[in-house]
């Protein structure tokens, strides 16, 4: 902790002083980021219009709002309306929107606020989201989910397995979101700091820059974040990704962010001029050449399958049909998931958990459960209540939270049997 004060002491100066009073009196801000996949933002706060929610705008994106809500037991939390994220890591890919194309990779993506959020701004196309931590992945593909995305691709991988695949200048919009020392997350964590983990941590980041930059395409789009505030780990590794062949991009300075140390172009965001924790984002462009990409498109079946009563154009992939809205690149990466599954893994007869958050309720059987019944829903229990027998999507305010099944209990009572996944259960 003393070498993180002298260090923060360094970079601030004269406003060191208010630095720590914010940081030992300031409270920990909370925030949601609505879900534009599912609702927009205007129909999510009059469906959050209550004091449970205490919606309040934060003025770095437009889709986030500082909050009081307890997520875990808030139904809309689980049908994927809206994702935890800290304020002012929100700022990064608003920042980048304008900029995201058809390709998008996010290298270390859990457990998904940046993916996520990149996806809800594009427009078609694929974005790959990616980690080397196998668990993280579990929690990213859950996130991905929930929040009803079907133009994801999921891997668990490095820079150099995705350049050994023949990705180098697939890409036309990179997310970096480097593993860093977390000098952003002091005040809330116990996150081991001293010189030798900084050096540590910028030395790993450059590392995986030097595999990053080549998947970019010539003309394509960079973010580098970080959630720490030590210049190495920051500006440092700016400069070196410039001189790789990249020029930063002068954003808006909005909502308390101020230039980067020595790179105007980049934001720092600080505790004391900010209801946030803090972060650190760039945004270039790469104008240095690419290899030019021989990836192809791989050739999938595509065949029609009834699902729910429903009719539904799939994609074979592996040995499960999945929703593929996208040209699947034919390489040598193996894919964890690819669109949307329509069962569950391993099981045919079970329909998946994301399907029912990609669906259109309007062609397929659906349950409402007013709040109270879906916690219980949520919880695992069976739901006493009369509906046609058969597989069914559970939704709350019209929303999907998950599958069921109406069949009879031991008594001769129909029932919603609970399908909810035993990992999700609250």
């Amino acid at each position: 902790m003393d070498y993180f004060f002298e260090q923060m002491r360094e970079i601030l100066g004269e406003r060191y002083n208010d630095f720590v009073s914010a940081y030992e009196t300031k409270p920990r801000h909370k925030a949601l980021r609505v879900n534009t996949i599912k609702i927009s933002v205007d129909d999510f706060r009059a469906l959050a219009a209550s004091s449970e929610y205490s919606l309040k705008a934060n003025p770095l994106c437009a889709q986030s709002f500082y909050t009081s809500v307890k997520p875990s037991l808030d139904p809309l939390y689980h049908a994927g309306l809206y994702y935890m994220q800290e304020p002012s890591a929100s700022a990064a890919v608003e920042a980048l929107s304008p900029f995201i194309g058809e390709r998008v990779l996010d290298l270390c993506a859990a457990p998904g606020g940046k993916s996520t959020q990149a996806a809800a701004k594009m427009k078609g196309g694929v974005i790959f989201c990616n980690d080397v931590d196998v668990k993280r992945v579990g929690a990213l593909e859950e996130n991905i989910a929930r929040l009803g995305i079907k133009n994801a691709v999921t891997t668990c991988a490095s820079a150099l397995d995705y350049r050994r695949a023949g990705f180098d200048g697939y890409f036309d919009t990179l997310i970096v979101d480097a593993p860093c020392s977390g000098g952003g997350m002091m005040r809330y964590e116990n996150v081991p700091y001293s010189a030798e983990i900084v050096a540590g941590c910028a030395a790993r980041q450059r590392d995986i820059i030097d595999d990053a930059v080549e998947l970019l395409s010539s003309g394509g789009y960079m973010l580098y974040s970080t959630c720490t505030f030590a210049p190495e780990e920051d500006e440092r590794n700016v400069e070196y990704i410039i001189e790789k062949g990249f020029e930063p991009i002068d954003i808006p300075l909005v909502g308390g962010a101020e230039r980067g140390m020595g790179i105007p172009q980049a934001r720092r965001l600080y505790p004391h001029n900010f209801d946030g924790e803090g972060h650190f984002f760039c945004v270039l462009k790469k104008t240095g050449r690419s290899v030019e990409c021989a990836l192809q498109n791989a050739k999938l079946k595509t065949k029609k399958i009834n699902v729910l009563g429903n009719g539904v154009e799939v994609r074979q992939v592996g040995e499960n049909p999945a929703i593929v809205d996208f040209d699947l690149p034919a390489s040598g990466l193996r894919y964890r998931t690819v669109g949307v599954n329509i069962f569950e893994r391993g099981d045919k007869n079970k329909i998946s958990y994301a399907y029912s958050h990609v669906v259109d309720l309007s062609t397929v059987p659906t349950v409402e459960l007013d709040k109270d019944n879906a916690v219980r829903y949520l919880q695992g229990e069976q739901i006493a209540l009369s509906a046609p027998r058969g597989d069914v999507v559970v939704t709350h305010s019209g929303f999907a939270i998950g599958m069921g099944k109406c069949a009879p209990d031991g008594a001769g009572n129909i029932v919603i049997k609970n399908l909810y996944p035993k990992s999700l259960r609250i």
